[in-house]
């Protein structure tokens, strides 16, 4: 139902919609936009907008839309997860996902060194993403320790892959500090391009997926496109590479 495209082109507020819509598919094609607007903490101004930016000229043909994705969804059998896993990679397939999987790759090839930092879940998988890249040639490291010190190292030929799906992890901002410092290339992985983490990189990967936080604020939003754009620089910096041998 959402394009690429669209996604990428929505702002912090207009996130927020979609991530409720997607998450809430039939509670949402049910609302008036001034419940929706009351659910999510927005103007209906601003649900207009996302309307607009995703191909409906309005919040009526936007709900008709949503009824025929519900209504689809029930056709296949499908959960909602896998169905947003599904269009996760439709989307990776696209060119222009693909030259930004290129263009990190390329960053990492060009490098001595490479850092993947994370916390939490995001730690779990930085820690993959090292010992993947490491299988594949190219010599990577993970940190875990979000207090360990990184602003007295010179990073000019390493370059620092950060994974956060909110992009607003404060100790990982410490760490993403000292390695700006030491002029190291910034590679983020986060959910949207519209986070701080995202902004201070000097090149963003972002997957969009729908945010899901139990209580106790524990996030549980679906990790695999993070596997999947792991996966997918590593072997490009392969391939990078190997292009490389073959022109000498």
């Amino acid at each position: 139902m959402f394009s690429y495209q669209e996604i990428s082109s929505l702002n912090d507020l207009e996130m927020l919609v979609y991530n409720y819509a997607v998450s809430n598919p039939e509670k949402t094609a049910s609302m008036t936009i001034r419940q929706l607007a009351d659910e999510v903490n927005v103007s209906s101004t601003t649900i207009l907008r996302f309307c607009n930016k995703i191909g409906c000229e309005g919040f009526s043909e936007f709900k008709y839309a949503l009824k025929d994705y519900v209504k689809d969804l029930g056709s296949k059998g499908t959960q909602t997860d896998s169905t947003l896993i599904q269009d996760f990679l439709i989307k990776a397939n696209t060119k222009e996902f693909r030259d930004q999987i290129h263009e990190a790759a390329k960053i990492i090839e060009s490098k001595e060194m490479v850092f993947f930092i994370g916390m939490s879940s995001s730690g779990s998988l930085a820690k993959f993403g090292a010992r993947f890249l490491s299988n594949l040639g190219k010599n990577a490291f993970y940190l875990d320790d979000p207090f360990y010190p990184t602003d007295r190292g010179r990073y000019e030929n390493t370059a620092i892959v950060a994974l956060s799906v909110s992009g607003e992890q404060q100790y990982l901002f410490r760490q993403i500090d000292g390695f700006k410092k030491g002029n190291a290339s910034i590679i983020s992985i986060t959910n949207t391009h519209q986070c701080t983490l995202a902004k201070v990189s000097d090149f963003n990967i972002a997957y969009y997926m729908p945010l899901k936080i139990l209580p106790g604020l524990y996030n549980i939003t679906s990790q695999v496109p993070v596997i999947y754009i792991l996966e997918a620089i590593a072997q490009e910096v392969v391939n990078i590479r190997n292009e490389k041998l073959n022109v000498k």
